[in-house]
């Protein structure tokens, strides 16, 4: 058995250490600046949604923005917390992640059943009307998203009963692709009729540029651990 030098050992220790420091550190940064931009713009869309009674599209918008906006971006950010495992136990982090995941599924198909009867009821009235919502890059990407995000609740329900490490990759797979399209579906949604009336051309670039960047905040630490698992898987 070979041994290293003193010296190169306390190197290598410390390289090592500093690495770990800076990734979590990263990690940590992006995880809380996730927290604040979930917060703020669920907040503010849900404000304005209110304040419009969720009436015709607020209705649509205040449930998707509710479910699958803040709870599922939380959904991805509540097993990275090195706070919440101070205080909860393995198994009580993974019922917490459930638990949203669960509510962003119920409170984001709320939003997509209030949209979708309003279409219905505008075509009853109206054979003649068009209805393309989800023919459009908002409702299409918004029925993928959900699709997805079924997968990912009946993928989180069945780890529950099979630890299978290609359950967990499939699962991460679904959370983070959900998340995606639904937030591209978000994205999409700033370019509608419903926001262009509600506010100015500047607030809606900030709310795309806001909300791309916590798309990628909020999925880097579940993607890199989803990469790591892919290949560990395939060698």
């Amino acid at each position: 058995m070979e041994f290293c030098e003193s010296d190169t050992c306390s190197s290598q220790l410390g390289a090592y250490q500093k690495e770990l420091f800076s990734a979590s550190f990263y990690f940590g940064l992006c995880a809380l600046i996730s927290h604040g931009l979930l917060l703020g713009i669920t907040v503010v869309i849900a404000h304005k949604c209110i304040s419009l009674k969720l009436e015709h599209t607020a209705g649509h918008a205040f449930y998707c923005t509710v479910g699958f906006v803040f709870c599922l971006g939380e959904s991805l950010l509540v097993q990275q917390s090195k706070l919440l495992k101070l205080w909860l136990s393995s198994f009580s982090l993974d019922l917490l992640h459930s638990a949203l995941i669960l509510l962003a599924f119920n409170i984001g198909v709320v939003g997509v059943g209030i949209k979708t009867w309003q279409k219905l009821q505008r075509k009853r009235d109206d054979p003649k009307a068009q209805v393309l919502h989800f023919r459009s890059n908002h409702g299409f990407s918004g029925i993928i998203g959900c699709v997805l995000l079924l997968c990912c609740l009946l993928s989180d329900l069945a780890l529950y009963l099979f630890a299978s490490k290609s359950l967990q990759l499939l699962h991460r797979f679904f959370t983070i692709s959900s998340f995606v399209a639904l937030m591209t579906s978000q994205l999409f949604g700033y370019k509608t009729g419903f926001a262009s009336r509600q506010w100015k051309a500047h607030h809606v670039r900030w709310f795309q540029l806001l909300t791309f960047v916590v798309t990628v905040t909020t999925i880097n630490y579940e993607f890199r651990l989803f990469s790591r698992e892919l290949v560990a898987h395939l060698t």
